[in-house]
């Protein structure tokens, strides 16, 4: 008080002084206003400057009731932990302890603070836990999107053993053609994508890894000419009525840069949106398509379609994944990425039934 009300004897204050030179009770209180003041604007704003460090020596000191015992605990000096308790009752504007002896006695202040520090540090361990399992690969979540015949044929017996692994990893996997794989992958809507062709200038943000190869083959009905010959030159499709997939379509950019490559066009194509489709208009003899082995599998071999060789060599595809190249993968995608390298896993995608 008597500093502060030195500083009141002039200046605009100067009228709130009585005659003898002592304060008036005008002055009085606004001394005690200002002090509460700044005291609640203290209790109010301490939170923003209380460390986690702080807050696991108060708890200690508190167990202990003793500095040089919580000191011996935090492996730190007794002024150090000293230090840091005092600091904390300065921010707080409250004292937490008081000095019985030898022990240190909680105050009010402290006992409150307790149970929210208790609940602060079990948040943290909480949240360590939580980090800790995501690198043990014990939970998170697999984000994924695939291109049409990846994603509706060749990937879920590989998800199916991923699951087998990680069972509380939560899997999301979005289908698409080709050109939305890439904006998925390049905004970052999804960690990994999954192509069956590669588009010529590829976004320099994104890095592409060849994982398999996919043979393309054509499909007819069992009763259709085609059906019982070994192949068929590519250049007789110009014969025929030829059923294929949307542009922007994987499937349909290897078919035409093969006909490209040999410079021939098909006369008579029907544009259709999916692989079902396609395959249930070919079984309908509304034409002849050119689709992934791994697509057909099931209707081969339930008799409803047959599969022909095109040309002399079996015409393949190189499947690729998709990454932003700047960006580190999560655990959950490494551990997924390193199934899909695996022999064993892609031995299993093409083994499995696809329906």
């Amino acid at each position: 008080m008597g500093k502060a009300w030195v500083g009141l004897q002039g200046g605009p204050y100067a009228g709130f002084c009585q005659a003898g030179g002592g304060p008036s009770w005008l002055s009085r209180a606004l001394l005690l206003f200002t002090s509460l003041t700044v005291r609640r604007h203290m209790v109010k704003h301490w939170q923003h400057n209380v460390t986690l460090y702080q807050l696991r020596i108060f708890l200690a000191v508190l167990r202990h009731r003793n500095y040089t015992h919580a000191a011996e605990e935090l492996h730190l000096s007794q002024p150090a932990v000293s230090a840091q308790v005092h600091e904390l009752e300065r921010l707080l504007g409250l004292a937490l302890f008081e000095q019985v002896g030898k022990r240190l006695v909680p105050t009010q202040a402290a006992l409150v603070l307790e149970e929210h520090a208790r609940k602060v540090m079990a948040e943290i361990e909480a949240a360590a836990d939580a980090l800790e399992s995501l690198h043990r690969i014990e939970a998170g979540r697999l984000t994924l999107v695939a291109s049409t015949t990846i994603g509706n044929y060749l990937l879920p017996s590989t998800l199916a053993l991923f699951h087998r692994r990680y069972p509380r990893v939560e899997i999301e996997l979005a289908i698409a053609n080709s050109q939305v794989v890439y904006e998925e992958v390049r905004t970052g809507r999804r960690e990994l994508g999954l192509i069956e062709s590669q588009i010529d200038s590829v976004d320099e943000t994104l890095l592409l890894t060849p994982y398999r190869q996919d043979e393309l083959v054509l499909i007819v009905p069992p009763w259709h000419p085609w059906a019982h010959l070994e192949s068929v030159p590519l250049a007789a499709l110009r014969e025929v009525t030829l059923l294929w997939r949307e542009p922007g379509s994987g499937t349909r950019s290897v078919v035409e840069a093969a006909f490209e490559q040999v410079g021939i066009q098909p006369t008579v194509t029907l544009e259709l949106s999916s692989n079902e489709a396609i395959k249930r208009a070919v079984a309908a003899n509304m034409g002849v398509a050119i689709i992934s082995q791994a697509a057909v599998a099931a209707e081969v071999t339930a008799g409803w379609l047959s599969t022909v060789r095109i040309g002399d060599t079996a015409l393949r595809r190189t499947l690729h994944l998709v990454q932003r190249r700047a960006a580190r993968l999560s655990p959950v995608a490494q551990a997924f990425l390193a199934l899909l390298l695996e022999p064993a896993a892609a031995q299993v995608s093409r083994e499995e039934p696809q329906r």
